[in-house]
C-alpha cells in the first residue's frame, strides 16, 4: 500500500472539515429524511379510498366533506379537500381547491407522497392546475396533469359495508 502524497492527504482533511461545516450548517446527508412541506389545511374534510382515478371508490368520507366539495364545484366557491389513497406502508395525500372566482372556474390539484414503514417520510409537495370536466350528482370529475380523478359524492356501498 502507497503512503498518502501531501496532496491527497490535504484533500482528505478538506473533505473532512467540509463535511463538520455542512453538518453544523444544518446540511443534510445524501438519502437523509428532510422535513417537507406540509400540504394546507382544508375546509370541507377528507376522504380515504385505495385508488383515486376515474372510476375512485371511496372507503371513508368525513361527514359532509363529499357533498361541501361537489356543492363548491358547482357553484365555483372556494372550498378544499383532502383525498387520501392508502397502501400497504405508503400512499398520497392530495389536496384539491377550488378557487372562487375564476372562469372558467380553477381547480388547483396539491399532493404528496408519504412512507410510513421505517419511520414516517414525507415526499415533496407538487401543485397542478385542473380542468373540471363535471361536477354532478354523482361527483366531480377532474383532469389534472393528464389524469382523470372521480372525486364520487358518497362513500361506495361496497366498501362502506367491509
Amino acid at each position: 500500500m502507497r503512503p498518502l502524497t501531501t496532496t491527497a492527504a490535504g484533500v482528505c482533511v478538506v473533505a473532512v472539515i467540509a463535511g463538520a461545516v455542512l453538518a453544523g450548517c444544518g446540511a443534510s446527508p445524501v438519502g437523509a429524511s428532510q422535513q417537507a412541506p406540509k400540504l394546507p389545511p382544508v375546509s370541507c374534510g377528507s376522504a380515504t379510498t385505495r385508488f383515486l382515478d376515474d372510476r375512485t371508490e371511496l372507503q371513508s368520507a368525513d361527514p359532509g366533506a363529499l357533498s361541501c366539495f361537489n356543492a363548491a364545484v358547482k357553484s365555483c366557491r372556494s372550498a378544499s379537500i383532502t383525498v387520501t389513497t392508502m397502501g400497504v406502508d405508503a400512499g398520497t395525500r392530495y389536496v384539491f381547491v377550488v378557487d372562487a372566482g375564476t372562469h372558467p372556474c380553477q381547480v388547483t390539484e396539491q399532493r404528496q407522497f408519504y412512507i410510513v414503514s421505517g419511520g414516517p417520510h414525507h415526499g415533496p409537495a407538487t401543485t397542478v392546475a385542473c380542468q373540471r370536466a363535471a361536477a354532478t350528482a354523482g361527483g366531480v370529475t377532474l383532469t389534472c396533469a393528464s389524469q382523470r380523478f372521480l372525486i364520487p359524492a358518497r362513500v361506495s356501498h361496497s366498501e362502506a359495508a367491509s
